[in-house]
């Protein structure tokens, strides 16, 4: 059973405690068996987490009332979630005595790769998202590939598999089978994303022309790793890049947190977008204030090591009719991740910015703090953002650039180096279409 957390400070019911647009009353959607104009539903049936004759309000009624014993906390906490505000993630809806969506895994190189394959798969069919480090391992590149195709031919009936990424270190005898693993990739192939871990002293020995001995003593020059890892990111968009000098790093599927060999990842988001005061044209930081304690109150319920994300942040630049990159832009996001972060402080919570596909489609929402398709968004533009977030995160983060049709391998060097300077934990790129 999951306790209460005593110290939470919930306003009375109907109180000013989130935006007014946002408000339901105690006698809202349920009573009238009405569909919820601000969920879409859909996603939650077609990802299996309500039948499609359930009544959404009931379903998040009863999960707020899981979280918080004390009728008034859930009361609060269920009126956050059926008006968008917050939203917890798709395995916490599936199941809060599990409500982990990813896991980092080191892999026992003195196993088999049967044992491997089995031990993976356990955590995919439950819908995880998983990590791998394949750097102990004494034959990777195999390794990888051989667990790709197990999983692939072993679910062939889940619509949508759990996802995962595979690190290799940038030293390691095999890197540069890893880069080619996907040049010439079928991507409905491919559970795997691929990420190199580059420590900070690579791109010095790029630059002058250092000869760099990988881990099974073959001499190579660091150029031309990198060169290949340049044409493959341009052609194929893979591998991503994670900046670490520990090259046994774990993180989870989406490079949002750094994990501990076998740790969970357990995530909660904040809508953004429905802190906006349309009719007084303002951004409501007393109601985001409020609403970060409840949902970090609600996390420590939940998983006292789980993460608080956001969303909604594109979508709210366009209601304030503000351009992504400028410095207003910024200055938004700086103080509306630290109103967040000073609640989860105090509750012991921690920060990170996930992807959200689903959760931004479930709220109708922009995901992440990505911005739309527009062509005057630059990647300086996208990665300034990404370091003023990452101030108030624990770990790494990574951030995706979607090329534009005249990148070249300059470009995708440039991106990496300006990553670089302003101590950015990963990239990866989407390959031009």
């Amino acid at each position: 059973m999951i306790n209460r957390v005593s110290s939470i400070k919930t306003p009375i019911p109907n109180q000013k405690y989130q935006p007014k647009s946002t408000v339901i009353s105690n006698y809202g959607y349920d009573s009238f068996n009405m569909e919820n104009p601000n969920l879409n539903k859909k996603v939650f049936i077609d990802r299996k987490i309500i039948k499609k004759e359930e009544n959404i309000n009931s379903f998040l009624n009863g999960i707020s009332r899981s979280i918080f014993k004390n009728p008034n906390d859930a009361f609060c906490f269920s009126n956050l979630l059926k008006t968008g505000a917050v939203s917890l993630s798709s395995s916490c809806y599936r199941n809060l005595k599990d409500p982990s969506s990813a896991v980092g895994l080191a892999l026992n190189p003195n196993k088999s790769i049967i044992s491997h394959c089995a031990y993976i798969e356990d955590y995919i069919n439950s819908l995880k998202g998983i990590g791998v480090n394949f750097s102990n391992l004494k034959n990777p590149t195999e390794e990888i590939k051989t667990i790709n195709s197990y999983l692939k031919f072993r679910q062939p009936s889940l619509e949508r598999p759990g996802a995962a990424i595979g690190l290799l270190d940038i030293y390691n005898g095999q890197i540069m089978d890893f880069i080619r693993l996907k040049d010439e990739a079928d991507y409905n192939n491919w559970c795997f994303d691929l990420s190199v871990i580059m420590d900070n002293s690579f791109l010095d020995k790029v630059d002058n022309n250092e000869t760099v001995i990988l881990s099974d003593g073959k001499k190579i020059k660091a150029k031309d790793i990198y060169s290949k890892l340049l044409d493959s990111m341009l052609k194929s968009g893979e591998p991503g890049i994670i900046f670490s000098n520990n090259k046994n790093y774990i993180t989870d599927c989406c490079a949002a947190a750094p994990l501990e060999k076998n740790e969970k990842l357990t995530l909660a988001h904040i809508n953004l977008l429905k802190f906006y005061d349309s009719e007084n044209q303002k951004i409501d930081y007393d109601s985001l204030k409020n609403a970060s304690n409840i949902l970090s109150c609600a996390m420590k319920n939940i998983d006292s090591n789980g993460y608080i994300g956001i969303l909604g942040y594109n979508s709210l630049l366009d209601s304030m009719k503000i351009k992504y990159g400028s410095k207003e832009a910024k200055d938004i996001l700086d103080k509306c991740l630290k109103t967040i972060k000073t609640q989860c402080q105090k509750n012991n919570i921690k920060m990170a910015i996930s992807p959200t596909g689903t959760i931004s489609r479930f709220l109708k929402t922009s995901p992440s703090i990505e911005p739309n398709d527009n062509k005057d968004i630059s990647y300086y533009d996208e990665i300034d953002t990404l370091s003023i977030a990452q101030k108030y995160l624990e770990g790494t983060i990574s951030k995706t650039i979607k090329l534009k049709e005249n990148y070249t391998i300059e470009d995708i060097n440039n991106i990496i180096r300006y990553c670089i300077k302003k101590d950015i934990k990963g990239i990866s790129v989407f390959p031009k279409q």
